[in-house]
């Protein structure tokens, strides 16, 4: 009998951790290394840590539109702001298909994969370095990184601190903010706090939004141990912001520019815009504790335990169901055989009238993330796992409509099931120096995972139905499934420097990725769920139809450290380029759910290869300026799958933009004052796979601009410190995004947002 992988993963692991007490006594003859060789994990893979300024600068950003001008990457937001549900595209690849970390615990979802910024409010005024790293990331754990990686540090200051915030901008959009840093008490203690709250009547119609956030950190350091404890979170109400808008007759996009016509914000039906009634509100509180161990001077020991909880619902318009082979109520279950069982008196009406719907989730993960570390003179070997367990569960409701069947009981659901999801990962990477030239780096990552469907609340299929899902069983069902899944994830990095100035580094990974729980079965819209079908027409739900993606990442890198041209300019720079061919790449299909979020399938072959460009100028302590460049070849290559007639070989995936562009120029004129240019450019993309010129997303080029004063020791005040934001500085009218069915989604024309911050 084979054993499971989740034994494997346990076996692998445990036998590692032995092999530690093999390796200590030899470890322990070397010296401890300079900070520089602590962390292994990102040598070769081009990195970019995000300047202060521009952290600063992101008084109401989330943190994708703070790292919009990186390389190879750009960002959107379904509200046309910087903030209400925006998202981080890396070379292409979309959210899902990055890891996203915050203080190194993972914050994609289990279930979904996607990270939720709305629902993280105010995390950029908290953070004090963010890292994003493009292709397979190297930053091992359950949460598998495809485009790319992103880690939000938010470790607090030694330097007392209290400031108080106020801003004021378009849109009605205000912030207040609060924090203290207690800076090292007894050269042991950090105590941060900071609360905040954020409002805007938002840019398009009904996309209101007010956030309120807290952040508590509390440390204690010694001289061998450090624990770290972090709380944060807070509750969020906002407007429904899933769908876009649509070219005009024959294509003319004159809606794109008309000032009132592109803040269209369609519901469901696509025949009216979003019902007074229509919001969300979601509670995502964190809990998390650190603690580092530095058991003598070669062996560093940390482990984070995590729990995070997550509760909300959505409140949307439900008069056009996702199937309309269904009446709205056998979709909403409110006919008669329904009365008969949950005792109300059914009806059959096609139209139910004005249905207004809620969508409800609560989410319970907890996670371990241990990491050990050896090192000496000449090598560091990593050992560590992850250890998370989520379980969730989801329900719908019809809240008002102009008939509603009599007795229908108040917590009445027309949809319920739980999912879950355990993932245990352990990881093993070895960095060796063969030279002061020449280092190396192996790591390999067995990753168990395991998806949970269960206490789906029973539908009723009729002959119809049944026939549908070509069954000849009918009455009540249900489903009940696991996926149990397993990957070996290996990877090898080389660097070779040539001298003080030039480096060469070459990577190789071959990383898998699951897909999300609802790609196997859609519980909330009758789907018929992705599992082969047995010889009577049911569906063994051992055997799922839709499988794991498979991605091979070539990266060859030269970097230019920083070398001074004359005595006032120092040049830096990296030139590289990637080769990313997938095996069956889920990819989305241009069909969406109720939601707006994209339905995907397999596709056999697709290839994406690229070359990047970045480069760095300081001038003094006067300015600094940044430039990058990727281009980009992406094409599916076979797609046998895909669900149209149509075929989509040799076209370009949903969301991949073949050239991007970044430049940021910070200036320094004088003492306090800090001015900033951020420039983007992103070429075409496109929202279906035939890669029509209606779904086409035209090139756009955006300019923000910001300006900083700040006086210290001022009226008995530490320091005064004045903000001015201003976006899309040119007022270009453009769209940011398109998604077959959901639309395009514009962004907002110039506007600002001035911030006062007062040190006491």
């Amino acid at each position: 009998m084979m054993p499971s992988p989740v034994s494997r993963t346990l076996a692998f692991f445990c036998v590692l951790m032995i092999s530690l007490f093999f390796r200590s006594s030899l470890l322990a003859q070397g010296s401890k290394p300079d900070s520089s060789k602590v962390s292994t994990t990102r040598d070769t893979i081009p990195t970019r840590t995000t300047e202060n300024e521009i952290i600063r600068a992101g008084d109401l950003s989330e943190v994708p539109n703070i790292l919009s001008t990186s390389p190879s990457t750009f960002s959107y937001s379904r509200s046309g702001l910087s903030f209400g549900y925006s998202f981080l595209n890396t070379r292409g690849f979309d959210q899902r298909r990055q890891a996203i970390f915050i203080d190194g615990v993972p914050q994609n979802d289990p279930e979904d994969h996607n990270v939720y910024w709305t629902i993280i409010p105010d995390l950029a005024a908290s953070a004090s370095e963010i890292q994003i790293q493009r292709g397979a990331g190297d930053l091992p754990g359950g949460s598998l990184a495809l485009g790319g990686s992103i880690n939000i540090k938010t470790n607090p200051s030694r330097e007392r601190a209290f400031n108080i915030s106020a801003g004021y901008g378009d849109y009605n959009t205000s912030k207040l903010g609060i924090t203290l840093n207690s800076g090292l008490i007894d050269d042991r203690y950090i105590i941060y706090a900071r609360l905040s709250q954020m409002k805007s009547d938002g840019y398009r119609n009904g996309s209101s939004l007010d956030e309120k956030s807290y952040r508590i950190s509390l440390e204690r350091i010694d001289s061998a141990f450090t624990l770290r404890l972090n709380f944060y979170g807070g509750p969020v109400r906002g407007g429904l912001n899933y769908y876009g808008i649509f070219p005009g007759a024959d294509n003319d996009r004159l809606n794109f520019t008309d000032p009132s016509l592109r803040k269209v914000n369609w519901s469901e039906s696509f025949m009216y815009e979003r019902r007074a009634q229509e919001h969300e509100e979601f509670f995502q509180p964190h809990y998390e504790a650190t603690g580092i161990w530095n058991i003598d001077a070669n062996t560093l020991f940390s482990n984070t335990l995590f729990y995070i909880q997550g509760n909300g619902f959505n409140d949307y318009d439900g008069t056009a169901p996702f199937l309309s082979r269904l009446s709205n109520s056998e979709y909403y279950r409110v006919t008669p055989i329904y009365g008969l069982r949950y005792n109300f008196t059914g009806i059959t009406d096609s139209s139910l009238g004005s249905e207004l719907v809620r969508g409800s989730v609560s989410t319970n993960q907890f996670g371990w993330l241990p990491k050990l570390e050896f090192w000496n003179t000449r090598s560091t070997f990593t050992l560590g796992g992850e250890f998370r367990f989520e379980r969730s569960d989801h329900w719908g409701q019809l809240l008002s409509a102009n008939e509603m069947p009599v007795g229908l009981p108040g917590d009445y659901h027309f949809y319920d099931y739980k999912g879950g999801k355990n993932i245990l990962s352990g990881y093993a990477s070895e960095k060796y120096d063969f030279s002061e030239m020449f280092t190396a780096t192996a790591s390999v990552q067995l990753l168990s995972q395991e998806y949970k469907f269960f206490d789906e609340k029973p539908f009723y299929l009729d002959s119809a139905a049944a026939a549908f899902r070509g069954i000849t069983q009918t009455g009540w069902t249900n489903y009940t499934f696991n996926v149990p899944l397993f990957f070996v994830n290996p990877r090898l990095a080389m660097t070779v420097v040539l001298n003080d100035f030039i480096s060469i580094s070459a990577t190789a990974a071959i990383t898998t990725r699951e897909p999300r729980l609802k790609d196997y079965y859609n519980a909330e819209f009758f789907s018929l769920p992705n599992f082969a079908r047995k010889a009577d027409g049911t569906f063994d739900l051992t055997k799922p139809t839709i499988d794991p993606e498979h991605l091979v990442d070539i990266e060859l890198w030269t970097t230019f450290a920083r070398y001074p041209i004359d005595d006032d300019v120092i040049f830096s720079g990296k030139v590289g380029g990637y080769y990313m061919p997938f095996n069956e790449e889920i990819l989305q299909t241009g069909f969406f759910d109720r939601w707006g979020s994209p339905q995907i399938a397999n596709a056999e072959k697709v290839d994406h290869y690229g070359l990047e460009l970045e480069t760095s100028l300081e001038f003094g302590t006067a300015a600094r300026l940044n430039l990058n460049l990727s281009a980009s070849h992406n094409e599916i290559k076979e797609f046998t799958r895909y669900a149209d007639s149509i075929s989509v070989v040799g076209k370009v995936p949903i969301g991949f933009p073949s050239l991007i562009g970044g430049a940021g120029l910070v200036l320094y004129p004088a003492k306090g004052l800090i001015f900033s240019l951020t420039a983007k450019y992103v070429g075409s993309m496109y929202g279906d796979l035939i890669n029509s010129d209606y779904y086409r997303n035209d090139p756009y080029a955006v300019v923000d601009a910001m300006l900083s004063y700040r006086e210290n020791n001022i009226l008995g005040m530490h320091y005064v410190e004045l903000r001015l934001n201003v976006s899309n500085i040119l007022n270009k009218l453009y769209t940011s995004y398109v998604e077959y069915g959901s639309g395009f989604y514009v962004a907002a024309p110039r506007h600002g947002f001035g911030t006062l911050e007062i040190g006491l």
